[in-house]
């Protein structure tokens, strides 16, 4: 059902839990179809390791890693070179150097952990023990964006995957996210991986994880930019089953997803 293929989301074995080397990521996209594959391992921090990422020794061989691959693939597919990375305000001067001095060429806001009320860093995997907790979490994407430095917020409903029914603080935290994205012009990401996960029990009734159908409704309302990525972390995964029903759920509410970030 898609002429065009892309994917922008895309990780390799050096974060840790994800299989296959870059290459092997370029020549199933290549063997796929897809036209243009973006490369966003999750991001290192020079100071603190978060867990379930590269290290920082590590960046400079990823980098180097696709900088011989994108010449080597040129007459078969394009390669970008991006990083999947949490905002937090302490670390701007760092956001930025990565798109000037280490010649990123898109960051991915992929909101694993945040700042929370009381300005602790908070994971978002099974932490929250109410759903006052997400409106902090969107706060915390929507000052991201406010930045400039970001392309686009992975998997912006990732709250969801909580154990809670959809009610009016989720929808705030929607609100909050969808509005900000519309003002700043930031594309937010309907992620194929959450419906790889498979259809799981809550408390709204037996749904994924995440995209959840309610965000969405209310993001099909709003004048953003939407894409679909792959968020793949085996090679097997850049264009699967799961990507093409992301286009089949955007297109049944009315979406049509670009298919470029930059």
């Amino acid at each position: 059902m898609n002429t065009i293929k892309t994917n922008f989301h895309t990780h390799s074995q050096r974060c840790g839990h994800a299989d296959g080397i870059e290459e092997d990521y370029i020549k199933s996209a290549i063997s796929c179809g897809v036209s243009e594959l973006g490369f966003s391992d999750h991001g290192p921090y020079p100071d603190f390791d978060f867990g379930l990422r590269m290290p920082f020794c590590e960046l400079p061989k990823y980098l180097e890693a696709l900088d011989a691959l994108i010449p080597k693939y040129q007459k078969e597919i394009t390669i970008k070179k991006g990083l999947e990375i949490e905002y937090l305000p302490k670390y701007q001067d760092y956001y930025e150097d990565l798109l000037t001095k280490w010649d990123i060429e898109y960051l991915l806001m992929g909101e694993h952990f945040y700042l929370n009320a009381q300005g602790e860093e908070t994971n978002i995997y099974g932490s929250a023990s109410t759903t006052s907790q997400f409106i902090a979490y969107a706060q915390t994407i929507a000052e991201g964006m406010k930045t400039g430095l970001f392309k686009a917020v992975a998997h912006p409903d990732l709250y969801m995957l909580n154990s809670f029914a959809w009610d009016d603080n989720c929808k705030k935290a929607a609100d909050i996210i969808i509005d900000t994205a519309a003002a700043t012009d930031t594309i937010l990401e309907y992620n194929a991986n959450g419906l790889r996960r498979g259809l799981k029990p809550f408390p709204d009734g037996i749904r994924y994880p995440y995209p959840h159908d309610a965000f969405w409704a209310m993001a099909a309302q709003a004048p953003i930019k939407v894409i679909v990525s792959s968020d793949c972390h085996n090679p097997k995964d850049v264009w699967d089953d799961s990507v093409e029903l992301a286009y089949e759920k955007l297109q049944s509410i009315g979406i049509q997803p670009v298919m470029h970030i930059l």
